[in-house]
C-alpha cells in the first residue's frame, strides 16, 4: 500500500497509510476499535475502492482490479457465512468442482485441526459463533490462496481452542503464505507475526 487515505466523511480512517509485506510474512495490525484494521483488508480485497493512493500486489497495481482477480483469500470479521448451505457446502464454495474432489483429504485435516470435523452437515444457524469463525477459516484456508486477510480470526472462540487454531495457523500457514492479521490481541500478533502495526 502507498499513501492510501481513506474517509468517511470528514473522519479520515487512514491518512497517507503504507506498508510492504514481503512473500511470506506475517504482519499483525492491531489498534482501537475504528482505527480502519477492517477498512485496510477491505481495500486490499479489491471490497473498497473509494480510497486515494495506490494498492499494489507482487509488485503489480491492483487498484481497479475485482476480489476475485487478486489472488487472495479473507476472513471477514463477521463469519459471512451462507445461511442456505451446509458447513461443508460453505468450506468448499470457493473451489470449483474440479478441485473440490482433488481437495477433499486437505478439508478433512483443516476441519479437523480447527475443531470443526463434526460439524460438515450442519447449518450455519445450527452452530455457535466461535466455530462460524472457525468454518469462515477454514474456507479461506481451503481455497489455496498465496495471501491470507483475517480479520479477527479468532474472536469468539474458546482460550484450549484457540490455543490449538494458532498453533496449526504457526505450523502450517506463517512463513509460507503471506498473511495480514488484524487483532485486538497482542499475546496473539506476538506469537504468530514477524511484525506488528498499529493503527
Amino acid at each position: 500500500m502507498e499513501n492510501v487515505t481513506k474517509s468517511y466523511g470528514e473522519n479520515k480512517v487512514l491518512e497517507k497509510f503504507s506498508l510492504k509485506m514481503e512473500k511470506g510474512e506475517a504482519v499483525a495490525v492491531v489498534g482501537k476499535s475504528g482505527c480502519g484494521k477492517t477498512t485496510l483488508l477491505r481495500i486490499l480485497a479489491g471490497l473498497d475502492r473509494a480510497y486515494e493512493g495506490h494498492v499494489l500486489l507482487k509488485g503489480a497495481p491492483a487498484d481497479g482490479k475485482a476480489p476475485r482477480e487478486r489472488e487472495l483469500a479473507m476472513v471477514f470479521q463477521e463469519p459471512a457465512l451462507w445461511n442456505h448451505m451446509t458447513v461443508a457446502e460453505n468450506i468448499l464454495f470457493p473451489l470449483d468442482r474440479g478441485r473440490r474432489k482433488k481437495a477433499s483429504s486437505g478439508v478433512e485435516y483443516i476441519c479437523a485441526e480447527l475443531g470443526i470435523g463434526d460439524l460438515m452437515k450442519r447449518y450455519p444457524g445450527q452452530i455457535s459463533g466461535g466455530q462460524a469463525k472457525r468454518v469462515s477459516l477454514a474456507r479461506a484456508l481451503v481455497s489455496g490462496k498465496e495471501i491470507l486477510l483475517l480479520d479477527e480470526p479468532l474472536s469468539n472462540v474458546d482460550g484450549k481452542t484457540r490455543e490449538k487454531v494458532m498453533g496449526f495457523l504457526k505450523r502450517e500457514y506463517i512463513g509460507k503464505s503471506t498473511v495480514l492479521y488484524v487483532t485486538h490481541d497482542f499475546g496473539e500478533a506476538e506469537y504468530l507475526c514477524s511484525r506488528t502495526v498499529v493503527l
